[in-house]
Order: structure tokens, then C-alpha cells, then sequence
């Protein structure tokens, strides 16, 4: 068995030759094309901070009520963190102020209402100004019909830009991740996970693995734990919180024997999404230790492992107190979708 080094207790302390003509001709064509490749890929490269967001729209629009029901709606907060905080934070111009300047922003969303267009459309492209780059348009002939799609496709809108910004944390996380977490959860559960690589410290339960990074401004942890799967159940959210708290309870203790971590019941939120063609119940909320003053967010994932006939979940939380969670949390998501079930 691989040996682990002890997780603290949950407690407050606690990156020259001659050339022919026709062959010179040759030399300069493939230098040509190489060049061409490499400012194709290489000439502009996103420089924006994570979870920026351009907004290209007449700003005057979004000062009506219909623009600001859409600037209500991209300035949503992050469910279950403890503050509010907003998904993205939002620069916005206008249309003729966009320029070579910004080309470098890695999230573009451009709002053009104009009765010049017929209906209401939503279209994604990706890399036009640099790489790697996501640039969506909302169009629309008047405001009404542009709040009608922005409030149905909110989900949509928000998650296209977030998942974008989590891919890029998974590509980092694969180069540079904790062996020791990886190790652990291989050996126990016969999955890959790719976690922060300063969660190095790793202990081990029954159906269960909890990892930190024991820093005491910011503790990062990841926890992955199974349980029999149930075909009338199925990823049965109505059960969720009992079976978190039945794995906590027993795993992520305090300092003090009547100290434990719990879930808080009013702020938890659970959808159902589809992440790489797999079906993940998802969910958002606070936990808290119990007989203490310790608390924060976290985020799972609950995935069917039919193979072996279970549910298998991986949860990030955070402990990082008079800090934004924001940059946390969305790095602890971003590692715990990559856990893979092997067959």
C-alpha cells in the first residue's frame, strides 16, 4: 500500500553549401509555410485573466430594462459559495471601440439587437482572433425578443464560457498534477484523477479517499468516495445530503471528538448535466463543521459506474476564510471532472 502522509485536522491553524536555385525556391516555400503555420497558431495568444468576459453591445442598449434583464443575467453569481460572487467579471464596450486591442480576450460575446435580423439566434465560434478563443453572438430585431433568449439560454450562455475556462485548468492540471492523489485513487477505486498537485497529503477510508493540501490560508480538498448503486434510485438527489453526511461524518472529523463536517440543508443546489456524454448529478452548496465555526463550499460529481455496480463521487471543498472562493472552487471543479472510470 502506498504510504500516505496524515491530512491536519479541520481546524482554523490548520509551473555552405551551395543551394540550387530550384531547391532554394523549395527551402523558402517550406520556410514559407511553416512561418504561415506558426502565426496561424503562434501570432496572438489569450491574454486575458480567467473568467473575463468581453461584452461587445451598444451600451446604451444595455441601459434599457431589456438590457439590463441581460446584464442581470451574465452577472449571475456562482451558486452555492457563501458570498455572492459573479461567474465572470464583465468588460464591456462598444461595437466600434473593438479593436486589435482586445482580440486577446479568451471569452467574447457580442450582442447585436437590429431589426435588420428575422428571429432570435445564438452562434458560437472559436479562435478568430487568437487561440484558444470562444466568441459567441446573440442577435436579435428587438429587445423583447433578445431577454427571450437570453433568460432561455441562460444555463447555456454561462455554461459555454465557464466549460471553457475549466477546459484550459484540465489541460494544466494534466501536465503538472499530485501524484499521490492520482496513486491513492487509482489503487482504490480503478479511476484516473488529475488534482491540484498541492494536495499531497492523502487518507485513505473505507470507500473513501480525502486529500489536502493542509495550507493554512487556503486548504484545497478533494474527496472521491463510492456506494452501491440502485437501478429504482439511480443518482437519487433526494438522498444526496444524508449520504454525503453519512461519508463526512465518519471521515472529516475536528479536532474534538464531537466535531464533524455537515452539509447545510438550505443551501444546496442539484441539476443534472451531461459532461462528455456521461451523466453527472451535480451539486452546489455549504458545508460546516459540526460544534465549530469552520465552513465553506463545495462542488461533486455523482456518476453511475455500471461496471462495477456503484456510484461514484468526486467533491472538492475549500477552506479559505476572508478570501473569494471563486478561483477555488472552479480550480477544484475543474480537477474533479476529470475523474475517469476505467473498465
Amino acid at each position: 500500500m502506498n504510504k500516505t502522509e496524515p491530512i491536519s485536522p479541520m481546524s482554523p491553524i490548520s509551473p555552405i553549401g551551395r543551394i540550387s536555385l530550384i531547391g532554394l525556391i523549395c527551402l523558402m516555400s517550406l520556410m514559407g509555410c511553416e512561418s504561415s503555420q506558426k502565426q496561424t497558431s503562434n501570432r496572438v495568444t489569450t491574454d486575458s485573466a480567467p473568467y473575463e468576459l468581453l461584452l461587445i453591445a451598444d451600451k446604451d442598449w444595455l441601459k434599457t430594462a431589456d438590457g439590463t434583464v441581460v446584464m442581470e443575467v451574465l452577472n449571475s453569481s456562482i451558486l452555492g459559495l457563501p458570498q455572492q460572487e459573479s461567474n465572470f467579471k464583465i468588460i464591456s464596450i462598444n461595437p466600434n471601440a473593438f479593436s486589435t486591442t482586445f482580440q486577446g480576450f479568451a471569452n467574447i460575446l457580442h450582442i447585436d439587437v437590429n431589426p435588420k435580423y428575422t428571429k432570435a439566434a445564438f452562434k458560437v465560434t472559436r479562435d478568430i482572433y487568437a487561440h484558444p478563443q470562444t466568441v459567441a453572438y446573440l442577435t436579435a430585431p428587438d429587445g423583447r425578443a433578445m431577454t427571450d433568449m437570453v433568460i432561455k439560454r441562460q444555463h447555456q450562455i454561462i455554461d459555454l464560457f465557464v466549460n471553457e475556462e475549466l477546459k484550459k485548468e484540465q489541460a494544466n492540471l494534466k501536465r503538472t498534477y499530485s501524484d499521490k492523489v492520482k496513486r491513492q485513487v487509482k489503487q482504490q477505486f480503478g479511476c484516473d484523477i488529475y488534482a491540484p498537485k498541492e494536495i499531497n497529503a492523502v487518507k485513505p477510508g473505507k470507500d473513501f479517499v480525502w486529500a489536502s493540501s493542509n495550507q493554512l490560508d487556503n486548504r484545497l480538498n478533494i474527496c472521491v468516495y463510492t456506494y452501491p448503486y440502485s437501478p429504482d434510485e439511480g443518482l437519487s438527489q433526494a438522498r444526496y445530503i444524508a449520504i454525503r453526511d453519512s461519508f463526512m461524518r465518519e471521515n472529516i472529523k475536528g479536532e474534538q471528538a464531537n466535531q464533524y463536517m455537515t452539509t447545510n440543508p438550505e443551501f444546496v443546489f442539484i441539476r443534472t448535466i451531461n459532461h462528455e456524454g456521461r451523466q453527472i448529478m451535480e451539486a452546489r452548496g455549504l458545508w460546516a463543521m459540526k460544534n465549530d465555526m469552520m465552513g465553506g463550499p463545495f462542488v461533486s460529481y455523482s456518476q453511475i459506474d455500471s461496471l462495477h455496480n456503484r456510484i461514484i463521487v468526486a467533491e472538492g471543498f475549500v477552506y479559505a476564510p476572508d478570501k473569494k472562493k471563486r478561483p477555488f472552487i472552479r480550480r477544484l471543479e475543474a480537477a474533479i471532472q476529470t475523474l475517469s472510470i476505467n473498465p
